[in-house]
């Protein structure tokens, strides 16, 4: 039989424990669908060849092959059985998960099933769900439950990483304003520039704000991967401090925002004290 395959590309989510932990039965789920079906041909095969029914156990007919892991941020892994996860609920509260793979293949309809998330920046792929085998219907259906649980996880802010020309652009604009009146203002008091650079200034005004623009397009491209870090494709929150982060968070947008509104500010003062 030809074999059906579908992938999806996961981006700009954020998982919290719930969405995992809800993520892990649903794909237990619908892999013993398949699991089940792939058991009942096998046990029909067994015993068409002579087997006795009641002596057909488990690991006759189970020809599938599950792992569960998690990559911690300190490079720790954890390795376990799918099942035993679903009973235990055992996320850890106190490491901060980076990456988690699902893998579940089967051998009677060749099913395979992966779902990889891992914590990355705006621009990763890395992210993905992976289904194909022989059975069209388990295959199309099981992308189908996947997209449907996905849009029910919060979306991560995509405005970073769709203004990245007018974040650096703005960014860049208001450190070389900045750098065009501290340099009035010195050229005006007659401070640290000697006559030679006041004349380059004045009378090369263009060659001047091409250079300034260069030297400060590098702080504001530092400002827009501060920002990117910010807001990763995918995030995943499992630590159960996950709203002190929050908090970090915020923090940090401020202190980024703030390297862009000081200057700013000591600009129009440069300004005012110029004129």
């Amino acid at each position: 039989m030809l074999e059906e395959k579908r992938e999806l590309l996961i981006d700009n989510k954020i998982f919290t424990k719930n969405d995992i932990t809800s993520l892990i039965k649903l794909f237990t789920k619908l892999s013993n669908e398949i699991l089940d079906k792939s058991k009942e041909i096998k046990r029909k095969d067994l015993i068409r060849e002579g087997w006795q029914e009641q002596n057909i156990k488990e690991q006759y007919i189970d020809t599938s092959q599950s792992s569960l892991e998690f990559t911690y941020s300190d490079n720790s892994i954890y390795n376990g059985k799918i099942e035993e996860f679903v009973e235990s609920d055992a996320i850890p509260a106190n490491k901060k998960i980076v990456e988690i793979d699902l893998y579940f293949k089967e051998n009677v309809f060749n099913s395979r099933f992966i779902i990889k998330i891992r914590h990355s920046h705006p621009y990763s792929t890395s992210s993905y769900v992976i289904v194909e085998g022989e059975d069209r219907t388990w295959v199309n259906g099981t992308i189908g439950f996947i997209e449907e649980f996905l849009s029910t996880c919060r979306n991560q802010s995509s405005f970073v990483k769709k203004q990245r020309i007018l974040i650096i652009a703005s960014a860049d604009l208001i450190l070389m304003l900045f750098l065009i009146n501290l340099i009035k203002l010195f050229i005006k008091t007659k401070v640290i520039f000697p006559k030679i650079v006041g004349n380059i200034f004045t009378n090369e005004l263009i060659f001047f704000i091409v250079l300034l623009s260069l030297i400060s397009v590098t702080p504001a491209i530092y400002i827009y991967e501060r920002l990117k870090k910010l807001y990763p494709g995918i995030e995943i929150q499992t630590r159960k401090d996950f709203n002190l982060a929050e908090k970090e968070k915020r923090f940090k947008l401020w202190v980024i925002i703030s390297l862009i509104i000081i200057p700013t500010i000591i600009s129009f003062l440069l300004h005012l004290l110029i004129h």
